[in-house]
């Protein structure tokens, strides 16, 4: 007992608790610098206005669609529907979706091919595209994107998506927690932007493709210009 109330003994755990107590409030501080923080949209996108996409006014009609919070894991989504008027060539209907989440602490959602087939549908194609939009200017476009053609049992569909996350374009999961985890920015955000066209069992899906991407380079150029946080918002100050 005696060793255990010496002079030493006392100082050396003094010591050790010092330093204990003081890389705690260390990692704790550098914790709170390097840590990412939530940042606001620029815009609601419930104020997002389909008509302004360029290709999707004449001969074309829209409708909002509504989805539980739950579902998809945000309150700030867009999704929308475009159907061709009557008397217009096919397709007769295309979606944009839009999700965004700002919570560092969020798991990035299931992709289309998982949810799709968790719904009963088929992956018939899994692979990438490039999307040229011509508003982000050469070091951003094009944009690498995942594309699925998948299979209901009425209809095929040409589903294309990927990610913005803190402004960089990705196309997986992995890819987006990679961009989320690196230090660096102080804000952080991702969204995913996903366009659907509806074509025929028998249907050469081609037009229904272009329709898809059509609907992605409008809407993300309009996205990032407006709505998504800009660059300079999510630097350290």
């Amino acid at each position: 007992m005696r060793r255990f109330c010496s002079i030493p003994f006392l100082l050396a755990a003094g010591l050790l608790l010092a330093a204990a107590l003081g890389l705690r409030g260390g990692l704790r501080e550098l914790s709170d610098y390097y840590g990412k923080k939530p940042i606001d949209l620029r815009r609601a996108l419930s104020q997002f206005d389909p008509s302004r996409l360029p290709s999707f006014g004449q001969g074309w009609e829209y409708k909002f669609q509504s989805a539980s919070e739950s579902d998809v894991g945000t309150a700030e989504y867009v999704h929308v529907s475009f159907y061709r008027q009557e008397g217009t060539p096919e397709p007769r209907r295309a979606e944009l979706f839009v999700t965004y989440y700002n919570d560092p602490q969020d798991k990035v959602p299931h992709t289309p091919e998982v949810c799709s087939r968790q719904a009963g549908a088929v992956v018939e194609t899994m692979g990438t595209i490039d999307i040229d939009v011509p508003e982000l200017g050469p070091g951003d476009s094009p944009i690498t994107a995942r594309l699925l053609i998948l299979r209901e049992q009425t209809y095929k569909m040409v589903d294309i998506y990927f990610f913005c996350v803190e402004g960089k374009y990705r196309h997986t999961r992995n890819q987006v927690r990679w961009v989320l985890g690196i230090p660096g920015n102080r804000y952080s955000y991702f969204s995913k932007i996903e366009a659907a066209t509806v074509f025929a069992l028998d249907e050469d899906p081609a037009a229904a493709l272009e329709t898809s991407k059509t609907i992605i380079a409008e809407a993300v150029a309009i996205l990032v210009s407006e709505f998504l946080p800009a660059a300079e918002q999510l630097r350290r100050r």
